[in-house]
């Protein structure tokens, strides 16, 4: 039994409905409780209400939603009790809460030095020059380099790890008893995700505070919380400790199936590729690629793609890994023409295309394509599932309408959508069905190689886990060829015959997954695999080494 003293959050038994009475409750009976020192993941799919949940905690709600049931008490005192005066001391002050995006969240005319200390003023009532100073002491105390040059930036001029270590200092400024870190990485690569949640635990460990991670990655969860608890449509299903969860399992039949989703399947030997003579030969080899791009207004020029060469055989998925930023996308865009690469060459089944006019390029570009990183911008909002899907017919042999319309339809079962569907708009549909249709349009001209740009970047855990069944599957029933572009390691293993590392434009390293996962060779490759958060009891956080701010 937790002792009172140590008791900050207790929420009991808290319900929120929308304006709307014809919907269910968009919160429904929420217990539980958070002490000094503890960290609570709460994980569930998009629209579960985790982040209603958090807006409930602080006491901002949208203004069409309000609590119908329960209370929220922090350290003993119940919010729907505090006069608007209170609550705007408790708002930053007894209660912070970081959001994702940081970026956003930051005002852009404004430096973040001066930001910060503006939230100091508010809290603490000191002078200028004083929350000027404690702005920087708070600046070197979450990592940042060179803090007094640092406060002096605006928000564009931060990298998005330092830009979140800003808004981490920014929630911690006015000394918070509990801190809600609502997605706060996402989007985030996955090794400066590491240095963002390493200071968020060992900050909320070193001030005593009670924390909420709400996330939908369990393997933050398991490396970081002391307890979980699982979300659905407005529920707190389940509430465990982390290691009971993990060691005895859950026990509702929702999060067994979250679990389930969430672990790396690796491929199974019957798909891992066996070579042949008759199939040595690359059907996609890319031999000293070189793409650059000059800054406007300097005479600076940046290697984006620096002399990369890779081969994928016949019913090969290569993952192509790296950090935002190491030229993993544009290397993609060049492969199919988006981009004109420098110089190098680009052999597709034997033949030179590097070379080709977009006449000549046209035929290939068949037998080659590309599913995009976010799929509703590369979707028409005005057509329908159904012309989108029917769109890249027009490169293959010419078809009647009905002829059209069936293979449509086939495509859209291919991949997993509803027949209905396909008289919808792109906004109609979900983040996992946009996907879906980027893969179906991709398809549609009965392609030889496919380039996945981050297909299961921020999804859900169920959905995620379907695009990865999904392009197995395809793999196995097409005998697809894949470049696999990514930063999601879990998905890597799960889904890749080899791995190529790449860092500002290079190759650093290659080699069959397995090889590079159980023995790298380079220290930026160990780098990006210690960044994994595998879903596994691990030591406690603080026991891991924190990586340097500079690496921000």
């Amino acid at each position: 039994m937790m002792d009172a003293t140590e008791l900050l959050l207790d929420v009991r038994n808290l319900s929120v409905r929308f304006d709307n009475p014809a919907k269910p409750p968009a919160l429904s009976d929420v217990s539980f409780t958070l002490g000094k020192g503890e960290i609570l993941g709460i994980v569930g799919e998009t629209g579960a209400g985790k982040s209603l949940l958090a807006r409930a905690i602080i006491d901002m709600l949208p203004a069409e939603a309000r609590i119908t049931e329960g209370e929220v008490l922090v350290n003993g005192q119940s919010i729907s009790r505090m006069t608007d005066e209170q609550k705007r001391g408790f708002r930053g002050g007894e209660v912070a809460l970081i959001g994702t995006n940081a970026k956003a969240l930051l005002d852009p005319v404004v430096t973040v030095g001066e930001q910060i200390a503006r939230v100091l003023r508010a809290h603490r009532g000191i002078g200028k020059a004083e929350a000027w100073n404690e702005s920087i002491r708070l600046f070197e105390q979450v990592g940042i380099v060179n803090p007094e040059r640092r406060a002096h930036a605006y928000p564009h001029e931060l990298s998005g790890g330092m830009a979140q270590r800003v808004v981490i200092a920014m929630a911690l400024i006015a000394q918070p008893k509990i801190l809600l870190a609502d997605d706060a990485t996402l989007g985030l690569d996955a090794t400066i995700q590491l240095q963002v949640l390493d200071l968020l635990v060992q900050k909320g460990r070193e001030l005593g505070l009670a924390v909420v991670l709400i996330t939908h990655d369990l393997g933050m969860v398991a490396s970081y919380c002391d307890r979980v608890g699982i979300m659905k449509s407005g529920q707190l299903l389940e509430l465990e400790s982390i290691r009971s969860f993990l060691t005895d399992g859950p026990k509702h039949p929702y999060s067994r199936e979250l679990l389930e989703a969430a672990k790396v399947r690796p491929l199974p030997m019957s798909t891992k590729h066996v070579h042949s003579e008759v199939d040595t030969a690359p059907l996609l080899e890319v031999t000293d690629l070189v793409k650059t791009f000059h800054i406007k207004g300097t005479s600076e020029v940046v290697r984006a793609v620096d002399h990369v060469s890779l081969s994928i055989r016949r019913g090969e998925t290569l993952a192509l890994v790296g950090e935002s930023g190491s030229g993993k996308t544009t290397m993609g865009q060049c492969l199919v023409r988006l981009l004109q690469p420098d110089s190098g060459s680009i052999r597709f089944d034997g033949t030179e295309t590097s070379t080709y006019s977009d006449k000549q390029f046209r035929a290939v570009r068949r037998r080659m394509q590309m599913v995009f990183q976010e799929p509703y911008v590369a979707l028409n909002p005005r057509w329908r599932v159904r012309d989108l899907v029917a769109e890249p017919l027009n490169l293959g042999e010419p078809l009647t309408r009905s002829q059209k319309a069936t293979r449509v339809l086939e495509l859209l079962d291919l991949v997993g959508i509803a027949r209905s569907k396909a008289e919808v708009y792109p906004h109609e549909l979900t983040a996992g069905e946009q996907k879906r249709v980027g893969v179906a349009r991709a398809l549609a001209v009965n392609p030889d190689f496919v380039i996945f740009d981050e297909p299961t970047t921020a999804l859900d855990i169920r959905v995620r886990a379907q695009i990865i069944d999904l392009v197995r599957d395809l793999q196995k029933r097409m005998g697809l060829s894949a470049l696999f572009i990514t930063h999601d390691l879990n998905s890597v293993r799960s889904l890749a015959h080899y791995v190529a590392v790449m860092r500002h434009g290079k190759i650093v390293e290659q080699g069959p997954t397995e090889q590079i996962f159980a023995n790298p060779r380079e220290s930026y490759t160990r780098k990006l695999l210690n960044a994994e958060l595998p879903i596994e009891i691990r030591p406690d956080v603080d026991a891991r080494s924190l990586q340097t701010a500079e690496e921000l």
